[in-house]
């Protein structure tokens, strides 16, 4: 093989290489927790960065996210910062709207929040895999 070739297919390699990099950082990503597992050792979780699967819905300003599974959920806070990133403004605009429900998966700082009627919290970071669901089940 001459020179040329080499560098050619070296070239070549690499750029598949580079291209194929974020297809396998993606399925690296870390699976979605169950809410209903981060709830039921919620003190293990408190203070740490968690990745749960659940449905959004949203009351006036305040979102949760909850699993029908066990009956439970969380606040979602989202700060100014976060909230003018695109998943997670998108994801804001989808529940926001009168009657429909969100099916994500959430990354966010879980925390306690000290109020007996909704004691945990994430404090959402990004959204992924939002599928909109209507609250009316239909």
């Amino acid at each position: 093989m001459n020179v040329p070739t080499f560098i050619r297919v070296t070239g070549v390699t690499l750029g598949l290489v580079f291209a194929a990099s974020p297809a396998f950082a993606r399925g690296d990503e870390t699976p979605p927790d169950s809410l209903c597992t981060v709830l039921g050792t919620a003190a293990r979780y408190v203070g740490t960065t968690v990745t749960v699967r659940g449905v959004a819905t949203s009351e006036g300003k305040v979102a949760t996210l909850a699993d029908a599974t066990c009956k439970g959920g969380v606040a979602l806070t989202i700060d100014d910062g976060n909230g003018r990133k695109r998943d997670v403004s998108s994801f804001r605009r989808i529940i926001s709207e009168k009657n429909v429900r969100a099916d994500a998966t959430v990354f966010g700082r879980f925390t306690s929040t000290g109020d007996a009627a909704a004691p945990y919290a994430i404090d959402v970071y990004s959204v992924r895999d939002v599928v909109e669901v209507p609250a009316d089940g239909t």
